[in-house]
């Protein structure tokens, strides 16, 4: 199967294609590709539209499919490769009236001008072409963002799949010996040896940046392969830090697959921490198990539950994080194609969902207990206006660490306590976390979680 019937078979249906696997089975190239092909995937169709259409008084037009064009349009305008090349890819057997339409077409690419395609065009629709975003997405940012800055963030999730900044994250538990701090030198001297070079973050502990460049090969280096590192995202860690585990706590993970949050309270908790961990998708659930056995982690139990109904005791853990299933509108850097399943009934979707977690959350809590909320999404409706909804008087919102970003103005102010990464200002996924504490002395009200 060349690129583009992989092309041809993503758009008759998006779900039948997993970008992740797609390296093992078809290599690097392909991935690449298919992977910056769908990112873009709505500014190549304008393009190839308005070219076909100055090339309809040629009957050959006809002949030419939509994925074989935007192919063309990406390899010419991204990477300026020549015609025979990009013929070479797709078919090689090409007749001579075939050949011919198509070096049309791709001679016809140069003659493209923006400030004439986007004539008549509304400022939505043309930054929703000219960056690859569904106008779905900028129409639910413009209340709580201008055009500027809802550009800048998908521009620089899209320039962060290739030129950005990673974290690493060091993980202590396997080499339990060694101290976080002298496992981080050591790693670093390690890196610093076979020409990777890294940083230590300025906010967070035991974390190293590193450019997206060098991925690979630290993905071949013996600490990743023995799990002493793995990659997190510092807006990611942010929830666990809020979270804050202390030894002897009793600690749920109520959405804990693939388990990289799960791992990071074990390691904070100094492995002393007792945590109950489940997820509704049980191959989900096995990666997990996978993975924190490779990181030794041996303080976690995990179960499959749904977590609207979780088989737990009511008000019984000191901490609870919700990292909740979202749009993932903050995660189109490594994401591109959940770009083009933003839609308001998925949103709506994840909105309720969220909204159910969070009750069958907080009666679990403590009074006393402190919950933390999370969502890997750029839209106030996963973040700010779902919070708005359970704030009363059973629950607190602590006022944030310093280093914790502002949540976006809602009503003239920023809630308390909650706080937003955004890919543009600090170089993250765009990422929600919000900081809730019960308040002692209230009966909270368990409508849906059922004693064992």
């Amino acid at each position: 199967m060349n690129i583009v019937e992989l092309l041809r078979q993503w758009f008759n249906d998006s779900t039948a294609i997993n970008l992740s696997t797609i390296y093992a089975e078809y290599g690097l190239s392909y991935h690449h590709y298919l992977t910056e092909i769908i990112r873009y995937w709505n500014k190549l169709q304008f393009i190839v539209k308005k070219t076909l259409r100055s090339l309809s008084k040629d009957r050959n037009a006809e002949k030419l499919n939509l994925e074989t064009c935007i192919y063309i349009t990406y390899r010419f305008f991204w990477e300026e490769a020549q015609f025979q090349d990009i013929v070479n890819e797709i078919n090689t057997n090409l007749n001579v009236p075939e050949k011919k339409i198509l070096f049309k077409f791709y001679e016809r690419l140069s003659t493209f001008k923006w400030d004439i395609a986007l004539q008549n065009k509304t400022l939505v629709d043309k930054l929703s072409i000219r960056c690859a975003i569904p106008s779905f997405t900028i129409n639910t940012l413009l209340p709580v963002l201008d055009y500027s800055s809802i550009k800048q963030n998908i521009v620089a999730m899209d320039t962060r799949s290739r030129k950005g900044i990673i974290y690493i994250r060091i993980n202590n538990l396997v080499v339990p010996t060694k101290s976080l701090s002298e496992l981080q030198i050591e790693i670093a001297k390690y890196f610093s040896g076979i020409g990777v070079k890294t940083e230590p973050d300025d906010t967070f502990p035991n974390m190293l940046q590193a450019s997206v460049m060098d991925k690979r090969r630290i993905v071949k280096s013996e600490y990743y392969q023995n799990n002493s590192i793995t990659f997190q995202d510092k807006a990611s860690f942010s929830s666990i830090l809020l979270l804050d585990p202390q030894p002897n706590d009793l600690i749920c993970d109520l959405c804990a697959a693939p388990g990289i949050k799960t791992s990071l309270i074990a390691q904070q908790s100094e492995g002393k921490a007792t945590v109950i961990a489940g997820d509704f998708h049980h191959e989900r659930l096995q990666k997990m198990i996978n993975f924190l056995t490779k990181c030794r982690v041996t303080n976690v139990n995990i179960s499959q539950w749904d977590g609207i109904h979780p088989p737990l005791v009511a008000e019984s853990f000191d901490r609870i994080l919700l990292d909740a299933p979202c749009t993932g509108s903050g995660t189109f850097t490594s994401n591109p194609e959940l770009k083009w399943r933003q839609t308001k009934n998925f949103l709506d979707r994840n909105v309720i969902l969220q909204e159910k977690l969070l009750k069958s959350a907080s009666a679990l809590l403590k009074p006393g207990g402190t919950l933390v909320y999370s969502t890997c999404s750029l839209y106030p409706e996963e973040g700010e206006y779902q919070i708005q909804k359970i704030m009363n008087e059973q629950l607190e919102f602590k006022k944030g660490p310093s280093w914790l970003p502002p949540s976006y103005i809602i009503n003239n102010s920023s809630i308390r306590g909650t706080g937003r990464f955004f890919p543009a200002k600090h170089n993250t996924i765009g990422f929600f976390v919000a900081k809730i504490v019960k308040r002692k002395g209230n009966n909270f009200e368990n409508n849906e979680v059922q004693n064992i």
